[in-house]
């Protein structure tokens, strides 16, 4: 009885590993034919945009909204939310465009075409609004790490953490011979310890911030015409400004309540607007 329990449980075993295998390819597949899709719907608005306008639109509508079902069932990555950004640029709907190039650029930091297409949107926004804030430590730090993508940095360091205790550890049990050799074996070994922690301790926190920064303060970006910063989140709440505000005006989100949104604008000023309003990052 022993063997054959034991039989069955190795078949139970083989039957998921082999479902869960097909339910992958399953996946991979739908979400290789929807991008095919939605390249093919961009290039196929492309190819009205002289003869046809009103469906070359709708083609470059129809290509947003299969890349944008691709990123809901899970997908993220940064041709994705680049080819997304374009999508929605060519359809008319900068905000939503300058919502999918920044994300784009936490995966693809330093990409010119990315950077091209991402000043080109943000060159559309009607209200711009100078920065006030003392932040720009962070902002000159951060725009220097993101110079190495985000996986680079978290493989370079995992390669310097385990670089680093492996060299500790060799150090620890180096022959005797070696210990008793001179000044210089000794500072070779130190430098390359301290060398590999400090590119572990300078990698690992990048990412560490960048989670941080993304939780702590995310932001947002306008995506609807004439939105009104409210006092309260509330439509009986008085504007807290005159000024509408158009899509593309991008902001950092200081709180949120149930269907709203407490932003604030890189002037220093703040209000509340609908959850539905903005596209957040």
């Amino acid at each position: 009885m022993n063997w054959f329990m034991k039989l069955c449980m190795a078949l139970c075993v083989v039957t998921s590993a082999v479902c869960a295998t097909e339910a992958f390819a399953t996946d991979v597949d739908r979400t290789t034919g929807a991008a095919r899709d939605a390249q093919t719907a961009y290039e196929r608005g492309i190819q009205l945009r002289r003869t046809d306008a009103a469906a070359s639109l709708d083609a470059f509508r129809e290509s947003a909204k299969l890349w944008e079902r691709i990123r809901t069932a899970g997908a993220e990555n940064g041709p994705l939310e680049f080819n997304l950004g374009n999508a929605y640029m060519e359809s008319g709907d900068i905000g939503r465009a300058i919502a999918a190039y920044v994300r784009a650029e936490r995966f693809m930091p330093g990409d010119s075409d990315l950077e091209h297409n991402l000043s080109r949107a943000r060159a559309g926004v009607k209200s711009s609004f100078e920065r006030t804030g003392g932040t720009l430590l962070v902002d000159s730090v951060a725009r220097w790490w993101h110079l190495v993508p985000r996986s680079v940095r978290i493989l370079l360091g995992w390669l310097c953490w385990l670089g680093f205790w492996g060299t500790l550890a060799a150090w620890f049990i180096r022959p005797t011979t070696q210990r008793g050799a001179g000044a210089a074996p000794g500072a070779a070994w130190r430098v390359a310890i301290i060398t590999l922690l400090c590119g572990a301790t300078l990698f690992g926190g990048s990412v560490i911030a960048d989670e941080y920064l993304h939780t702590s303060r995310p932001r947002a970006v306008l995506v609807e015409n004439g939105v009104t910063l409210r006092k309260g989140n509330g439509d009986g709440f008085e504007p807290a400004f005159v000024e509408t505000l158009g899509p593309g005006v991008e902001s950092t989100v200081i709180e949120t309540r149930p269907g709203w949104l407490r932003i604030e604008l890189p002037d220093g000023r703040s209000g509340w607007i609908r959850e539905t309003q903005a596209a957040q990052l």
